[in-house]
């Protein structure tokens, strides 16, 4: 009967978890919070792939909605083209965020989601040590009742002990296993995150390259649209343009009329107006007094 009673009571505190071990409390704790932090990650990214693929669906009705005005039948040619263009890379975005979205649902969701599988692998690695350190200690107090047990039986005493020390290489073989897994698996968590990581970068910045593109191609349409009606206007007047050069040419005249005077004196006259200017110009004694 005292058997059964501690039986049971060894059940309650295995259920209960009283008796439960301070290191394997510690590795479930750690292996819960990258648990729980993987599936925030990858909730995350599924309500933003859910974001962005709406953003696709309503760019996708802004661009045919767009589309719209360039079937307009008094509309000119070089307008409904350029307004074509403009919608055809506005629509381009959208299929590339369309493509985001699909990384983001494909690649990126599974390899978080991939960890709900690892934590609990190990969730059963860690409680299969447990469960040997826990039959470690059994072992142990059979052996202490063995030692106890009146009168003093050698033989189930040595029975008591061989299994003890059984039970006992086993949970520590058990225990370093965990310990080095354990250390694998932070190694291996932390890898995997800087892989996810720079994924989900490299497709965003993929994806904002091709849009900022086409979103450049998009407003090199705008200013084809407003002069889409002047392409076959002549632009500037000639009869402008020969009043313009007229002007200068008599401006030039106007600016060498001086030198053309001057070509039209005698070689005599024009040396002596030289020699004048230089003597002018020369500093005498009284000026220096």
């Amino acid at each position: 009967m005292s058997n059964n009673m501690t039986e049971v009571c060894e059940v309650l505190k295995r259920t209960l978890r009283v008796d439960r071990i301070p290191e394997m409390d510690k590795y479930y704790k750690r292996i819960e919070e990258t648990e729980d932090q993987f599936a925030d990650m990858a909730r995350c990214v599924g309500k933003y792939a859910t974001i962005t693929e709406k953003l696709a669906h309503r760019g996708e009705k802004l661009a045919s909605a767009i589309g719209i005005c360039s079937s307009d039948q008094e509309s000119k040619n070089a307008f409904k083209s350029n307004l074509a263009n403009y919608t055809r890379h506005l629509s381009t975005i959208q299929t590339q965020r369309s493509v985001l979205k699909d990384i983001l649902n494909g690649k990126i969701s599974s390899d978080l989601t991939a960890y709900e599988g690892k934590c609990l692998q190990m969730k059963k690695s860690v409680k299969a040590c447990e469960n040997a350190v826990r039959k470690k200690n059994h072992r142990f107090l059979l052996l202490q009742k063995a030692k106890n047990k009146t009168p003093v039986d050698p033989r189930n005493i040595n029975d008591a002990n061989i299994k003890f020390e059984k039970a006992r290489c086993e949970a520590e073989r058990s225990c370093e296993d965990v310990k080095m897994a354990m250390k694998h698996f932070e190694e291996q968590k932390r890898k995997d995150l800087h892989h996810i990581l720079g994924d989900f970068l490299l497709a965003e910045m993929r994806f904002h390259a091709q849009a900022l593109q086409g979103y450049t191609a998009a407003f090199r349409c705008l200013p084809l649209l407003s002069e889409g009606d002047d392409v076959d206007r002549p632009r500037g007047n000639p009869r402008g343009n020969s009043r313009e050069s007229s002007r200068d040419k008599r401006e030039r005249r106007v600016a060498f009329s001086g030198s053309d005077d001057d070509t039209r004196l005698p070689v005599s006259q024009i040396d002596l107006r030289r020699r004048s200017d230089s003597s002018d110009s020369k500093l005498s004694i009284r000026d220096l007094d």
